[in-house]
């Protein structure tokens, strides 16, 4: 697709006005006058013979083909023989498309930058070459390159589109400069052209990370007003508050959706979890994931099934918690967090022969955080099953932890250890 939009319209476009028939180039000028840019180049008439125009036709076939290799051979043997220098400049210019269809930027960039230096392209071909230079850097992610390839071919660009604008926006903010960032992104909204969805990114993102964060808000309003239904931006703005620490608005903002039976996204339950937990209302939260659940719209996983527990847990709802640590643990084979959480909630609940079934397979699945206080929790579950050596055998491996030392030291002493 990239290789036919380039050859389309930087070179097939050109091969057809190369060789006009002589009537007709005649009456052409006799019509035109010569074309002057912005910066007072003047457009430059093709000049090229009808043997060349065959051969390059020929090139241009392999080319297409993907024949990259025999295209490169016939290019060096074209350039070899006599040429004008719009026909080195068509060589050069082809030989970058051939680079960059194999993925060698530097390459492709020298040989286009080497076109120009002919000055011998018409403006049509001339400038949007050094928008295509412009381009190539950034994806080479050479970004001051591209900012100033950018700037040359910008002082002739006409029309300069919101897209392009939106270029160098992307140049300056993948360098962090955010305030050039916010400079060019409001040219391509000055374009009056229907914005795309990362413009509105790069722009709410900028003037987050400068620290206005009412302005980053605002503006995802004003996005959000024009397009309710974009529930990707919903998403994206919603993330916002939250690292603008405005859960408020992000509940409130998310709560008006699921009550009109939007929330038909993921993320959007997720980012609700996580508003309510940053208020402090962790029973909200857990109900909020739990109807993502429900609904099929959150997938019954295991951190999902852990988040839910987590927020029972902090709500008080052990009976809650218990359940949805259970369901982790089902969901997590070779990881015994969710058997550990639930554990320890058996052990408050004084139920110490499940807890020591629980805690065990925790420690079997293993990739639990802190060990040692797991084998402490077992130890003690093992203790208030009155199995006394099984918890002493727990506390012994306990005490080789830091974080449960001393607790097992104290232990294997209350045993007479």
């Amino acid at each position: 697709m990239i290789k036919f939009w380039m050859s389309a319209i930087l070179m097939g476009a050109s091969l057809t006005l190369i060789v006009p028939s002589a009537t007709a180039q005649r009456d052409r000028d006799k019509k035109e006058t010569s074309t002057v840019s912005k910066s007072g180049r003047e457009d430059k008439k093709p000049q090229s013979s009808s043997k060349f125009v065959k051969a390059y036709g020929k090139v241009s076939e392999l080319y297409e083909a993907d024949d990259f290799a025999g295209a490169l051979d016939a290019l060096a043997k074209l350039e070899a023989g006599k040429t004008t220098p719009y026909e080195k400049a068509k060589i050069h210019q082809l030989r970058g498309f051939v680079h960059y269809n194999q993925e060698q930027m530097p390459e492709a960039i020298a040989s286009f930058e080497a076109a120009l230096a002919t000055d011998a392209l018409p403006n049509a071909e001339h400038f949007p070459l050094k928008l295509t230079i412009a381009e190539m850097y950034h994806v080479n992610e050479q970004f001051a390159e591209s900012i100033v390839a950018f700037d040359d071919w910008a002082k002739d660009g006409d029309p300069i589109t919101g897209n392009n604008w939106a270029l160098q926006a992307k140049n300056y903010f993948d360098q962090e400069d955010y305030e050039n960032t916010l400079v060019y992104i409001d040219k391509a909204y000055a374009t009056g052209e229907a914005p795309q969805r990362a413009w509105a990114q790069m722009k709410a993102n900028s003037l987050l990370t400068l620290g206005r964060v009412e302005d980053s808000i605002a503006f995802g309003r004003e996005v959000l007003a024009k397009s309710p239904d974009d529930l990707e931006f919903v998403n994206f703005l919603t993330v916002q508050m939250l690292e603008g620490e405005k859960a408020q608005d992000a509940v409130a903002l998310l709560e008006g959706y699921r009550s009109q039976g939007k929330m038909t996204e993921e993320n959007l339950y997720l980012n609700l979890y996580v508003a309510y937990r940053d208020l402090d209302r962790p029973k909200d939260a857990a109900a909020a994931m739990r109807e993502g659940v429900d609904k099929g719209i959150v997938q019954k996983a295991k951190d999902r099934m852990l988040q839910i527990g987590e927020a029972y847990y902090d709500a008080e709802d052990l009976t809650a918690a218990l359940d949805f640590f259970r369901q982790g643990a089902e969901l997590s084979p070779d990881d015994g967090t969710a058997d550990l959480y639930a554990g320890q909630i058996l052990l408050d609940q004084e139920k110490p022969q499940e807890a020591r079934i629980a805690l065990s397979r925790a420690i079997e699945k293993g990739k639990i955080k802190q060990l040692g206080n797991a084998y402490y929790n077992l130890g003690i579950a093992e203790m208030d099953s009155g199995n006394e050596a099984a918890a002493a055998a727990a506390f012994r491996q306990a005490k080789g932890f830091p974080e449960s030392q001393k607790n097992a030291e104290q232990a294997l002493k209350s045993l007479g250890l």
